[in-house]
């Protein structure tokens, strides 16, 4: 028996040992062969990953776009104010009926595509848009029009993991995304979205007396910013005046701190405007990015009029996008990679219009949704599949139209129905409260159990210690985006420790109350508490388990979080109080604490029992 009390005991030591590396490396990255690889990180204490409400950033709820699309080409220019009055303006019907759900999205100077609610085919309103639209604007070279109809969950599975896709590759923290409700998607995008800077500096006076004197921008602005609290940040050059600055979010403070700063150490600013990165995650998310491949027979050398062939290559038939710097390394590209198919495709392409004869009229034209990005001439026979996209993009840009291409379009259109943002400053505060909030939590635990239990109260907070240390080691591998829904959790699973502690120590008590000695009671006080111990654990554990299946399908982010966490808790403290508080009072007991009744509770016990005389033969002692 004490052979194995002593293995077990070396197991735990093992277990608390691997636990404690996890949480004592803030970054974990383990690569064996076989196995899956572990990478994990975060920006909370320890490593761990924080939720919205702890960090800051942004919460997102877009909802499945339905309803009837009109896509409207005018002979002239028409510029999207007029026609934003005109459709509010227009009256159908003896009713007098007006467009519902009404939305006007430009796709050039000419060309709009026109959302309303669904109408029916026998709808005055559908009929006699286009006659309203020509009256008021001129001639219309072509009007389509098509349903959109109400997704099904299929679709709205292909957008959550399309969507999925470009979060991740956006860079966020540990990004929230799922479907609530029949056609709406959540996104919590936590700390991460960070802000950029979009810093523009006066041209000098040269009337100015004394001269301005000549300043470094390159050199001393990062300097400035950093002083004035800017953390992890890129500065890129946009032009000589223009620099843009992507970093952490930065608080309205350090904001004004930095803008004194630059004005009075490298110059006059004429621009200075901060945006939150969140921006830039809501644009690459609403964006649909069907990216098409066309041949493109020009009717002139400057191919200002042309004809489009389609040769059924999308990005579909891409494999891989990447942004990259170009060959000299000065701006920036998209590299494609084309699939078996599109690289077959793509290579014929080249192979019939790279002759001297065709470069004089074709192209290859590549089309962003509707917008033509580039129309290069094919120089060469592309056997390999690969090409470059060009266009002066910068870093963000030319990263967010490869994140585009390579995650496809959306099976099913969205629109932004509810936008909210949680400050980091905020987030923090939160965070502090709750370490506060937990960290009084289990010290008056502590306190409780070494008061009224004395040696096995030590016992339970060395469990109590031991079952913290295994959760948060948990929550850090899984892993886990903390929220406060998940301390929460956490935090209830310490009190169910507790109750099983309690329930094993006054089972213990009556033992030895008919006189039992330690090691006796304690063996049959954990035999008669462990039936009640497995039962309330294991009801509790399936409720988690109930509510973590509606809370992922109605979307309950809360529901869920407290689910995860008090399952995991109950699991862990399942196993701290059966075996390593039983463990260590065996261990006490064989020390020679045995026969020391008294260390182990504050009650008056009879004397025999407190000189550990052996139980009646009648009672089952041992």
């Amino acid at each position: 028996m004490r052979s194995r009390s002593i293995r077990l005991s070396i197991s735990i030591i093992l277990i608390l040992g691997i636990a404690i590396a996890a949480l004592g490396f803030k970054d974990i990255n383990i690569d064996i062969p076989g196995f899956p690889r572990i990478e994990r990180d975060g920006t909370g204490p320890l490593g761990l990953k924080l939720g919205l409400d702890l960090t800051g950033g942004g919460h997102l709820v877009y909802q499945a776009d339905t309803g009837t699309k009109f896509e409207v080409t005018f002979a002239d220019e028409i510029p999207i104010n007029g026609l934003v009055t005109t459709l509010q303006d227009l009256r159908f019907g003896d009713d007098d009926d007006e467009l519902e759900g009404l939305q006007v999205i430009p796709i050039n100077l000419n060309k709009y595509q026109i959302r309303t609610d669904i109408l029916l085919d026998n709808d005055p309103r559908r009929t006699g848009l286009n006659d309203a639209l020509v009256e008021a604007h001129g001639p219309i070279t072509l009007f389509e029009t098509s349903v959109i109809d109400e997704p099904t969950l299929d679709q709205m599975k292909g957008v959550l993991d399309n969507i999925t896709g470009r979060v991740n590759r956006f860079g966020t923290e540990e990004p929230i995304i799922q479907i609530f409700g029949e056609d709406r998607i959540i996104v919590q995008l936590p700390g991460a979205s960070g802000s950029v800077t979009e810093i523009l500096f006066a041209e000098p006076d040269p009337q100015a007396d004394p001269p301005a004197p000549e300043v470094d921008i390159a050199t001393e602005l990062p300097r400035v910013l950093a002083e004035a609290g800017y953390e992890d940040f890129e500065i890129d050059v946009r032009d000589r005046l223009l620099y843009r600055v992507r970093s952490n979010t930065v608080s309205s403070d350090i904001q004004g701190l930095a803008l004194t700063a630059l004005m009075t150490e490298i110059g006059p600013v004429a621009q200075f405007g901060v945006t939150s990165g969140i921006d830039d995650a809501k644009a690459l998310i609403g964006q649909t990015a069907l990216l098409e491949f066309k041949e493109r027979t020009c009717s002139d050398s400057s191919c200002t009029t042309f004809s489009d062939a389609d040769l059924g290559l999308t990005g579909d038939d891409l494999s891989r996008a990447e942004a990259s710097t170009n060959q000299v390394g000065v701006g920036w590209v998209v590299n494609l990679q084309f699939n078996g198919r599109g690289s077959d495709i793509f290579s014929d392409l080249t192979r019939r219009i790279s002759t001297a004869e065709s470069q004089l009229t074709k192209r290859i034209a590549i089309i962003m949704d509707g917008r033509t990005l580039l129309a290069p001439v094919a120089r060469a026979w592309i056997r390999d599949g690969r090409t470059v996209i060009s266009g002066n993009f910068n870093r963000e840009e030319a990263r967010s139209l490869a994140i585009q291409i390579e995650s496809g379009s959306l099976d099913v259109p969205l629109r932004l129905i509810q936008e909210s943002d949680v400050d980091a400053l905020l987030g923090s505060e939160s965070l502090k409260n709750s370490l506060i909030a937990g960290l009084v939590g289990l010290g008056l635990v502590f306190i409780f159990m070494i008061i009224y239990y004395r040696m096995a109260g030590v016992v339970a907070a060395f469990a109590l210690v031991f079952y913290t240390i295994i959760v948060l080691a948990f929550f850090k591998m899984i892993p886990i985006t903390l929220e406060l829904a998940h301390i929460g959790g956490f935090i209830l699973s310490i009190g169910m420790a507790v109750d099983a502690n309690i329930l094993i120590f006054e089972r213990m008590k009556e033992e030895v109350r008919i006189g039992r000695t330690l090691a006796s009671s304690m063996e049959v006080g954990f035999s008669r508490a462990w039936p009640a111990i497995r039962d309330s654990n294991i009801s509790t554990m399936i409720t988690c388990l109930v509510l973590l299946w509606f809370g992922d399908r109605l979307g309950g982010g809360l529901v869920t979080g407290v689910a995860i966490s008090l399952f995991i808790g109950v699991a862990v403290s399942m196993f701290t109080a059966v075996v390593v508080s039983r463990n260590l009072l065996q261990l006490m007991a064989w020390i020679g604490l045995g026969g020391k009744i008294n260390l182990f509770t504050p009650e008056s016990l009879p004397r025999f029992n407190q000189e550990a005389t052996p139980a009646p033969a009648a009672r089952g002692g041992r």
